[in-house]
Order: C-alpha cells, then sequence, then structure tokens
C-alpha cells in the first residue's frame, strides 16, 4: 500500500506537532507516547565501537518465527540506534525490532521501552530526499540522521540525552528516520 506523500501518516501513539520544511523535504516534528519495543538489542564493548551489527541481526532473523506478543504495526520493523547522536556518554547500542504494546515477551527477545518524547523524522519514500538533503540518488536511512540533526539545532533542539534515540521504520512501501529531541534551554 503506497502511502500518500502530501498525507501526514502517524503511527499509534504519535501526534503531529508542527512540519517543517528544509531544501524542499518535510521534516515532521511528532510526540510519541512511550514505547515498547521486541527483538534483538546489543551495545558496543567501549565507548567509539559499534555493537556487533551482524550478530544482532542474525540473532533477530533466527527468531522470525517466534511471536512477539501485542504487535503495535505489524507491518513495521525497525532497527533502534541508542546514544549515538550525544556521543561519549555510553556505548552504542544497537535493536533490531518491532513496536510491542507488552513488555511480556519470549525470554529469546530483548525488551527495550524508549521514554515519551519528540522526535523529528523524514519520510524516506522517493529519491528526492537523498537528492535534495545529501547530493546524491539513494542512501541508507540512518544516513539521514545528519540532515535531521541539522535541522533540529536550527529549529532549536537538541539531542534528548543521557540516552539520544534514533531509529530507522521499515514498512511495506517506505521508511521513516526518527531522532528524539527536546527544546533547547
Amino acid at each position: 500500500m503506497a502511502i500518500d506523500r502530501e498525507q501526514i501518516f502517524l503511527f499509534p501513539g504519535e501526534t503531529l506537532v508542527d512540519t517543517v520544511f528544509e531544501k524542499g523535504i518535510r521534516f515532521d516534528i511528532v510526540k510519541r507516547d512511550e514505547a515498547i519495543w521486541c527483538g534483538t538489542l546489543g551495545y558496543a564493548a567501549n565507548l567509539t565501537d559499534e555493537p556487533d551489527i551482524q550478530g544482532l541481526i542474525a540473532g533477530y532473523e533466527a527468531l522470525a518465527s517466534v511471536e512477539k506478543r501485542k504487535l503495535v504495526s505489524p507491518d513495521w520493523s525497525g532497527c533502534l540506534s541508542i546514544s549515538y547522536w550525544p556521543g561519549g556518554e555510553a556505548p552504542h547500542g544497537i535493536m533490531f525490532m518491532q513496536q510491542v504494546a507488552a513488555t511480556e515477551q519470549d525470554e529469546r527477545y530483548d525488551v527495550y521501552k524508549t521514554p515519551a518524547s519528540l522526535y523529528i523524522r523524514i519520510h524516506y519514500d522517493s529519491a528526492e530526499v537523498p537528492e535534495k538533503l545529501l547530493g546524491k540518488g539513494q542512501c541508507q536511512v540512518f544516513e539521514l540522521y545528519g540532515p535531521i540533526h541539522e535541522l533540529a539545532v536550527k529549529q532549536g533542539y537538541e539531542a534528548v540525552s543521557p540516552a539520544g534515540i534514533e531509529f530507522e521504520y521499515y514498512g511495506p512501501a517506505s521508511c521513516y528516520a526518527y531522532c528524539a529531541v527536546k527544546e533547547k534551554i
């Protein structure tokens, strides 16, 4: 199912706060309720390296047949990045996940909660997004965090700390990149 580019699509627990255009691309500022994520989670061994991403993906794929209880958006899955944006405060974490409405899950899964927060997001649904924001025809979704960070600063926001949260959310026809933000004091 294709998503109308002009329509504001909101996931359960999201409220649109504002829409900002930068370089002709729409950025949504949304308030998200606390979210529960179910999947495979790992952290780097130190403050500079990344977790074992390939091992986490393999672990997540190996659990594909294991039920996740109370899926919120069954057609959507993603990658949650923890403590990348603020940098240096804690080891980087990665989680391959889906959103659920229950913390009680099969013991083979990891469960992680993100607090209610404002997020700035980009809908990556065409080559126009990386062309206008990054000057190239395609990109990895995580590359859109840079333009989100730049816009956040211009709009008077900063990373939520101590654990900055960013996530890529993939659906049947497109994906979104989200960064948690708070107003600068």
